[in-house]
């Protein structure tokens, strides 16, 4: 368990992970974990002087638009999604797929002089968003009062584009892999953007370093000890609506860093309690090929439904609340897999806030290294995505009626 020190949060539980099964753990040491709050990645939650340039005259006169639009692929948007999901947001919308249709319908429904845009891309080369921004600049006018770019201190296309409209770009750091850079700038000016101080996600995420590495060495072992028994998927249950995004970001966290070398966790992503009917009897009387993680946020509110509409045939409801109902549904889940022997942990935390939702960040990035320690692959790069990239761009150089 990890309280946090401040007196808005003084005594209350920040994260509680608990391993329901299998009982016992084997002990595997995880060398160098203290090392790892040296790496930029985790160390940017302890920092605070870096987020200065969020008093950029520039950016500030930027930040007066009434909406924003955010491109970005992967770690340069879905860090940001999670932060709006939990924020009470409606100026910021977050544009990560390239889809025609969606694209279009985008455009057609900003205002160009009202809108602000935010185009994130750690290489200056991503060709979805190269893309996105083209199209984008062929939309305004005044290009340099409209955009803000974020991407690596040299030579690029974006750094180029930027140069030569005079729009003001900032430093994405060289040294902070894409999925790893929410407590950067990458996640934290949308934070701003979305009316949440950058400050409350890093102190959450801070916390854990400070306090929590023995939970992150306890999940890490979880999913090392599944990967022992050939289980190489990982369900994630989320029982709140608004950690829906995390389960994304999770996915790559994972993917991108564990898959290698004939293997690799998949992460899915199961939602309470909608995919109890619909994925749920998989996971029961499947091939046993899963791990489970529930992440469960307690809420406390909830409506009583008034006793006069209830059908006789449902007694048990009488006096509930949604929450109530919504917490045993996640038990019964809960419970049903472990009748089947699945591995399964549970970690709980209080209502979403943004410092919960950094402990969150820090605790599965922390958590992703150390399994990959486990699995001895390293956990910063993706050597097989740029055969993709190298693929489209073969094809986009053929004849456009070939592609067609």
């Amino acid at each position: 368990m990890l309280y946090l020190s401040s007196n808005l949060w003084r005594n209350r539980v920040l994260i509680k992970q608990t391993i329901l099964y299998p009982k016992e753990l084997q002990k595997r040491e995880i060398s160098g974990i203290d090392e790892l709050m040296k790496l930029d990645c985790f160390s940017y939650a302890s920092a605070a002087k870096d987020l200065d340039v969020l008093e950029n005259p520039r950016l500030q006169e930027w930040r007066r638009h009434s909406k924003f639009v955010i491109f970005g692929v992967g770690g340069s948007s879905l860090g940001g999604q999670c932060i709006q999901a939990i924020s009470k947001s409606d100026n910021v919308k977050f544009i990560d797929n390239i889809d025609p249709a969606a694209l279009q319908k985008t455009f057609s429904e900003i205002n160009s002089e009202e809108t602000g845009f935010l185009c994130i891309s750690k290489s200056g080369e991503t060709l979805e968003t190269i893309h996105q921004v083209a199209l984008a600049l062929d939309f305004v006018e005044k290009k340099k009062d409209m955009f803000v770019f974020i991407t690596e201190n040299k030579p690029s296309t974006m750094k180029k584009m930027a140069q030569e409209l005079d729009i003001l770009c900032l430093d994405h750091p060289t040294a902070v892999g894409g999925r790893f850079s929410v407590f950067t700038i990458v996640g934290m000016l949308p934070a701003a953007l979305c009316g949440i101080d950058p400050l409350k996600i890093r102190f959450g995420g801070k916390q854990v370093l400070e306090n929590y590495l023995g939970e992150v060495g306890k999940g890490a072992r979880f999913i090392g000890e599944s990967l022992q028994k050939k289980i190489t998927q990982q369900v994630s249950f989320i029982y709140s609506d608004k950690l829906a995004p995390f389960g994304a970001w999770l996915a790559q966290l994972y993917a991108e860093s564990t898959g290698k070398y004939g293997r690799g966790i998949t992460q899915l992503t199961a939602r309470g309690s909608t995919d109890q009917h619909s994925q749920l009897q998989l996971y029961l009387d499947g091939n046993g090929d899963k791990c489970f993680t529930f992440l469960f946020e307690n809420q406390e509110s909830g409506r009583v439904p008034s006793n006069k509409y209830l059908p006789p045939t449902f007694p048990y409801l009488k006096g509930k609340t949604t929450a109530d109902i919504f917490k045993a549904q996640y038990a019964a889940t809960m419970t049903s897999l472990l009748e089947k022997k699945c591995s399964v942990r549970k970690i709980e935390i209080q209502e979403i806030s943004p410092e919960i939702l950094g402990a969150l960040f820090m605790h599965f990035m922390l958590e992703t290294v150390c399994v990959c320690k486990l699995m001895e692959v390293n956990p910063f790069d993706q050597p097989a995505v740029d055969r993709g990239k190298i693929l489209t761009k073969k094809i986009l150089s053929e004849d456009a009626d070939k592609i067609r």
